[in-house]
C-alpha cells in the first residue's frame, strides 16, 4: 500500500493539485488518465474547479479507490469506503512553485529551463508541449508535458523509479464536480504517515 500511495502522488504533482490561483482557462472538468506501471494499468481521474484552485485526483488500484488532496503543504489520501485518511508529504513542489502554463513570466522559464518545443493532440485536444526541470524530493527531475488550456494532459518523468508516463484518455469541461469532492468527510481523522516505513521502498 505504500508504494501505492508513493507512485499516486507522484502522478499527481503535474497536474497542479492545491494550487490557490486561475491555472486552467476551463472552469471546471475532469480529466481521466492512465499509465502502465509494471504491466498494471493505473486509471486516474483528476476533478478541478475554480480554474484549477480546487483540485482533486482519484486514483483506482484493482478497486481500491483513494482521492488524494492537497492541504496545508501535504498530500492527504482519503479511502472514502474504509473512511481513512493518511497524511504524507507530498512528493511533488509546492502550490506555490507549481507552474502556471497560462502565466508563464520570463522567471519561471528561466528557474526551470522551460522551453516550447512544439504541438500534439492529445485526447484530441490541441497542445503545447513543454520540457522543464524541477525538484522533486530534493532531486532535480526533468519533465515533459503536453497542456492544453493550462491542463496537462500527457506527462513523461524522468525518476528513481523509471520513466513515468500518464496520458489523458479523455477530458470533460465545464460540468459540475460535487464539492465534497474536494473535502476530507465530517467525522474522518486524518493519521500521520509513519515514515520509518519507507525504508527500503
Amino acid at each position: 500500500m505504500k508504494k501505492l500511495l508513493i507512485i499516486t502522488a507522484l502522478l499527481s504533482f503535474c497536474m497542479g493539485a492545491g494550487a490557490q490561483e486561475k491555472i486552467y482557462d476551463v472552469k471546471s472538468g475532469k480529466v481521466t488518465m492512465e499509465m502502465d506501471m509494471m504491466g498494471q494499468t493505473i486509471v486516474q481521474d483528476i476533478y478541478f474547479d475554480d480554474y484549477g484552485a480546487k483540485t482533486v485526483t482519484v486514483s483506482d488500484f484493482g478497486g481500491n479507490k483513494m482521492r488524494m488532496l492537497e492541504k496545508d503543504g501535504s498530500n492527504i489520501m482519503v479511502n472514502d469506503a474504509e473512511k481513512t485518511a493518511v497524511r504524507m508529504p507530498a512528493m511533488g513542489p509546492g502550490a506555490e512553485n507549481r507552474i502556471n502554463f497560462l502565466n508563464l513570466d520570463e522567471k519561471t522559464v528561466k528557474k526551470n529551463k522551460i522551453k516550447e518545443v512544439g504541438e500534439e493532440a492529445i485526447a484530441g485536444k490541441t497542445c503545447k508541449k513543454y520540457t522543464y526541470k524541477v525538484l522533486m524530493m530534493g532531486q532535480p527531475i526533468t519533465t515533459t508535458v503536453w497542456v492544453y488550456k493550462g491542463i496537462t494532459l500527457k506527462s513523461s518523468t524522468n525518476t528513481d523509479f523509471g520513466e513515468m508516463v500518464q496520458q489523458a484518455t479523455k477530458i470533460e469541461e465545464n460540468i459540475d464536480i460535487d464539492p465534497a469532492m474536494f473535502t476530507i468527510p465530517e467525522g474522518v481523522t486524518v493519521q500521520d504517515m509513519d515514515m520509518s516505513m519507507m525504508g527500503g521502498f
